[in-house]
């Protein structure tokens, strides 16, 4: 990082932060400790209108509204009105609920899971019979020779 980029960010911390005592404002001291620790430039990031939040989400105000009825959306209550709140919105809470509902659908190539229950279809049933290594109508036959020979 270079000097005059260390010394901006110092100078521009200061003026964006609260000095240390409210009655002296901004020290030279207060500006060397920050330029010393190497402080970077945080800008300020104002909070969202409703109003950008839509556009941002790309869907009309009402549909911030009613995130921020059902709780998804935390807003910040700026003024002092009781019947009528004026909303406004943080870029971190913005950027947390795109986050937290962000979800990405995919299909899976792999092998399906056996199934849970006790039942089995008519293909598992078949594959395992001819798993012993005769045919089906092998199976069959040795089956029916079986039911005539008790007679």
């Amino acid at each position: 990082m270079d000097l005059s980029v260390k010394q901006r960010a110092a100078l521009q911390y200061a003026k964006t932060t609260i000095p240390l005592d409210d009655d002296k404002g901004w020290q030279r001291e207060d500006v060397q400790l920050a330029f010393l620790a190497g402080m970077v430039a945080q800008a300020i990031r104002r909070p969202l209108t409703t109003k950008e939040v839509a556009e941002i989400f790309n869907t009309s105000v009402s549909t911030v509204r009613d995130l921020v009825r059902h709780g998804e959306l935390a807003y910040i209550h700026i003024g002092r009105g009781t019947e009528r709140t004026h909303m406004v919105f943080s870029p971190d809470e913005i950027e947390s609920f795109i986050k937290r509902n962000t979800a990405r659908d995919f299909v899976s190539l792999g092998p399906k899971a056996a199934s849970v229950t006790g039942r089995k279809n008519s293909h598992q049933t078949a594959t395992k019979l001819t798993a012993a290594g005769e045919g089906f109508l092998a199976q069959r036959l040795r089956r029916i020779e079986a039911k005539k020979k008790p007679k």
